[in-house]
């Protein structure tokens, strides 16, 4: 097949000036006439940017639209000291006269390539993300730098007219793939028909805003990474091609009815496949020549020899570059590190992995370091072979709440990965974006500064002033406190980011062993006390601000998150004591553990409901407003609750792997299984009888499952209660000031 002609997606509508005058109209609407946007060259092939003041307005210029954004957004925060936040709802409010910039300010960007996003973004935070929504989401990108996009939305649409170009009917199609959120599994084919059939009007609104974030992501000078093929097939393909190499992958997570199939890639059929999806996709969306594709993504391959793997990859290639001679491959790092197989040699002296690399000609396949404040895999790998490869901080899993941003040690790696040859920039592969912005907007602002490496207490300084909206020395001194005593000094592993209040109760380790998430966590140690000194002090110091900063609505959103922390580590701390309390009988401090955790939750629950961010009842409203009938609306709910809490079946092995502390989900999914496991001990504590976790288990599963099946939605949509004073009583109240 010939490559498809370039649709008009391709072809921006507005040029960068434009598009960057639009963003800050979009963003600053009151002040959009203070800004003039200005073109400039590149600087020896890199972006750049400046930022300047002619005849009372602020100049702002760049090599494209990226660069523009980021200027714009350099000078907000460095000279405005305001934040847009990426989880906004609403434009910018700066009151009064924008100061003007003392001097002109220049910045050349030493990474190439920035990327965000994650397959899994698309389940935890955008499955029911609409088009305004998403126009935020992609102002923010623009704002930070990204240019490398993973912009996965819509190829449903593009695989429907695929299948049915080889014989399949709508049904069997629309069957094969699952409900909205589940679908970051089923395009990395670790799952088939979960949740399914998936609705048209679903299919055809993710096409819709598919098209128009493309168009803008284009205008500002973005390259979108799109999708490409790399095996996962329909089972219903072998009834249309039964002579093609066709076979059943093991059941990834437990799901044994859904698993996937894979085209053999030796099979003729598969260069056919990725050519026909790659020219469809070009049509309709247009191209900037990225695909992603990631082969036995967390599922065992047919074959660990070397040379299988490389002929797979060079199959996957191939297509990518008959459809499209300008193709390059993006393939994360996460499937080689997730499986220590692929590192290890076979009889022939050669990894799994050294096929995957040095089968495709050099600068077709990028891989992205996934998780590179935690294990850098191309330390271990000789540098991915020299191939080139993005750094990537990913700080969260399932979109989990905790807080996480080690900014000394993401600076050092930052610094030390872009002295790489092969590196070509640096990012982001958060699965969610309910996360303290603070490491992601560190990671993606570095590569900006002079070799990669801002000065570290100038940066924090200049976070706090514009979380405040104001030089604000309170602010200013609880942040560094925050930084350097706790994010700096405590860095966690990835298994141990979630607190006790959102996982199920549990007796000793040796029933924590028999949860389903296990994979994830240990149960997590008790806290430092020192660490919850300085968090608990940080938020005093906060809390001394003055009006002007606590009107900040950055300011209140990092009072509430830093509180809820507070508040969730001190469920860890009270778990051991109440525990403790029962196993020597003793009843007073049992019960007096007992209502201090209860009291813990609720209140968190309180705290979180002051902010949009932290609301169950936006999620769910979200994902109500696909349908259109009653029965539609449920479908969609369900879903929504769904991959919130038990993930796929009630008891299976996923159930509680987001952990978000959201109003509601605290008040009515996690407070209701710590009160029932409290009952179950109180009416054996001091007497013959023992705990039955089995008992205690089954009776978890069915309240999580019935949970998963209410609907009609029921809790707030929008915020209640003053986010300062009701962070400032709970604090009192577990943290009173001694005299």
């Amino acid at each position: 097949m010939e490559q498809a002609p370039a649709s008009a997606i391709t072809m921006p509508e507005k040029t960068p000036l434009t598009a960057a005058q639009a963003l800050i109209q979009r963003v600053l609407p009151q002040h959009a006439t203070s800004f003039i946007c200005e073109l400039i060259p590149d600087e020896g092939g890199m972006d750049a940017f400046e930022v300047d003041v002619r005849n009372n307005k602020i100049v702002l210029r760049g090599n494209n639209g990226i660069s523009l954004a980021m200027a714009f957004n350099w000078y907000l925060r460095y000279n405005a000291m305001t934040s847009y936040d990426w989880q906004a709802i609403k434009p910018l409010e700066v009151k009064g006269p924008l100061p003007l910039p003392h001097e002109k300010t220049r910045h050349v960007c030493k990474a190439k390539e920035r990327f965000f996003l994650n397959y899994c973004t698309y389940g935890y935070t955008f499955p029911y993300t609409d088009a305004a929504g998403w126009q935020r989401f992609l102002d923010w990108m623009a704002m930070n730098g990204v240019n490398r996009p993973l912009i996965h939305g819509g190829q449903e649409a593009t695989w429907l007219r695929v299948w049915k170009s080889y014989g399949l009917t709508e049904k069997q199609i629309l069957s094969f793939f699952t409900a909205p959120a589940h679908l970051p599994w089923h395009r990395m084919a670790n799952i088939d028909k979960w949740g399914g059939p998936l609705p048209m009007a679903y299919i055809e609104g993710q096409q819709k805003i598919q098209e128009q974030i493309l168009r803008e992501a284009r205008a500002l000078g973005m390259k979108p990474i799109l999708a490409g093929f790399a095996g996962h097939v329909p089972e219903a393909l072998k009834t249309i091609r039964p002579d093609a190499k066709i076979t059943s992958i093991h059941p990834w997570g437990g799901f044994k009815k859904y698993n996937t199939w894979f085209l053999d890639a030796t099979d003729p059929l598969f260069n056919d496949i990725q050519k026909r999806f790659l020219n469809e996709q070009t049509a309709m969306y247009g191209t900037d020549h990225l695909y992603a594709a990631d082969p036995f993504n967390e599922i065992t391959p047919p074959s660990w020899e070397a040379d299988y793997i490389a002929g797979v990859a060079q199959s996957i290639s191939k297509g990518m570059q008959e459809a499209d001679p300008q193709a390059v491959w993006y393939q994360m790092g996460w499937t080689f590190d997730f499986m220590p197989r692929w590192q290890e040699k076979n009889k022939d002296g050669k990894t799994p992995l050294d096929g995957m690399l040095s089968s495709l000609p050099s600068g077709k396949m990028v891989l992205l370091e996934y998780m590179g404040e935690e294990r850098e895999l191309y330390r271990k790998t000789d540098r991915f072979k020299n191939a080139p490869f993005i750094w990537n901080f990913l700080a969260n899993f399932g979109g989990n709440t905790y807080q996480y941003a080690p900014l000394q040690k993401i600076a050092g790696s930052i610094a030390s990965a872009m002295k790489v040859p092969n590196c070509t920039g640096v990012g982001s592969t958060l699965e969610g974006i309910a996360a303290y912005p603070v490491g992601f907007e560190y990671t993606l602002e570095a590569p900006w500064h002079a070799d990669a490496a801002p000065d570290m207490k100038v940066w924090y300084d200049a976070y706090a002033r514009r979380r405040a909206g104001s030089n604000d020395p309170a602010v200013v001194k609880g942040w560094n406190i925050l930084i350097n005593e706790v994010f700096n000094r405590y860095p966690v592993s990835y298994r141990d980011r979630s607190s006790v209040c959102t996982r199920r109760p549990v007796f000793d380790q040796k029933s924590f062993a028999q949860l389903p998430d296990t994979a994830l966590g240990e149960l997590p140690q008790v806290r430092n006390k020192e660490m919850m000194r300085s968090m608990v002090h940080a938020l005093r110091s906060m809390l001394q601000a003055t009006q002007e900063s606590k009107n900040s609505d950055a300011f209140r959103y990092d009072v509430v998150n830093l509180l809820r922390q507070i508040i969730a580590y001190e469920t860890d701390n009270t778990q051991p004591a109440l525990l403790s309390a029962f196993k020597r009988g003793d009843k007073v401090e049992f019960d007096r553990q007992a209502d201090k955790m209860l009291n813990l939750i609720r209140d968190l629950d309180r705290l979180v409901g002051t902010r949009h961010e932290f609301l169950t009842g936006a999620w769910i409203d979200k994902a109500r407003t696909w349908g259109n009938t009653p029965e539609e609306k449920d479908y969609y709910e369900k879903n929504a609750r769904q991959i919130l809490t038990t993930w796929g079946a009630p008891g299976a092995g996923l159930t509680d792997y987001a952990k978000r502390e959201w109003q509601g989900l605290l008040k009515d999914y996690y407070l209701p299984r710590w009160e029932e496991f409290i009952s179950r001990l109180r009416s054996t504590i001091g007497t013959d009888k023992s705990f039955d976790s089995r008992a205690f288990t089954k009776w978890c599963i069915q309240h999580e499952g019935q949970w998963v099946e209410r609907n009609g939605n029921g809790y707030p949509t929008v915020p209640q209660g003053d986010s300062v004073q009701i962070a400032t009583d709970i604090l009192n109240k577990y943290y009173p000031v001694q005299n």
